[in-house]
Order: C-alpha cells, then structure tokens, then sequence
C-alpha cells in the first residue's frame, strides 16, 4: 500500500564519472536538496514503521531513459539523507527502510528542461521481491 507520494523538483544524476573519497561536494549536495524539500514541505514526522521506497527519475522534454541500474546509483544517495534531515524518515538504514528500488517514468515527459524525482513510500511487504526471491 502506497504511504505517501511526493514529487522533488530535483533532477536525478547518474554518475557516470564515479564517486571519490571527498565528501565535500556530496555533502553541499545534501545541503542544497534539504533546503528544497523543507522549502516545499517542510519539516516533516517520520514513519510510524518500516517502508519500502520506489525512487522514479521523470523524464523531461529530450532526456532518454538510461538503464535502470543507473538510477539509484547517482544523487540518490544525497536526496535520501536530505529526506531524513527533513524527518520523512527516522532514518535511511535496513532498521527503517526495507527495499528500495528505482524506476522511470517517460510516458508523463515533462515539458521542462529538467527533471524530476518522483519518491514513493510504501508499507514494509508491499513489493514482495524478497518473498519471490526465496521461493524459487
């Protein structure tokens, strides 16, 4: 069962040129995406138990979809802990997220240059992945 959508006027990135060892710039990142999630929504309570989070990169007017192992592995990470810093969860850790997974979305095709994030939170079970991942 779907918690809670919300829609995030950031735009996922992927990545591509790697991760470093400096921090610096993923921590101005956070910074920046906290004060556009308070600016829109905020401070908010966390969830009263477990979620599963769907991440969905909304595609603009131009972009093309990438492969989907791309999309989580980005700027997602910041937008996350910005989300907690605005209490949408207690925290980002397995205590309190149980899956998440991304998605894309290029039926909706923004007219804007940018893009956006869609964030779904779901109740802990609702995607079931685990369940079909130990029955075989």
């Amino acid at each position: 069962m779907i918690l809670r959508t919300i829609e995030l006027p950031i735009e996922l990135t992927n990545n591509n040129t790697g991760r470093t060892h400096h921090f610096g710039r993923s921590a101005s990142q956070r910074k920046k995406y906290e004060r556009i999630i308070r600016a829109k929504f905020g401070q908010q309570v966390p969830f009263a138990s477990k979620v599963e989070i769907v991440v969905q990169r909304v595609l603009a007017a131009r972009q093309r979809l990438w492969d989907f192992s791309s999309v989580l592995r980005g700027n997602w990470k910041e937008i996350e802990d910005a989300l907690v810093a605005c209490g949408f969860l207690h925290d980002d850790g397995p205590e309190y997220v149980g899956m998440c997974i991304g998605d894309q979305d290029a039926e909706t095709r923004l007219t804007s240059e940018g893009g956006l994030v869609r964030v779904y939170f779901l109740d802990a079970g609702t995607l079931n992945a685990r369940v079909v991942l130990c029955s075989g």
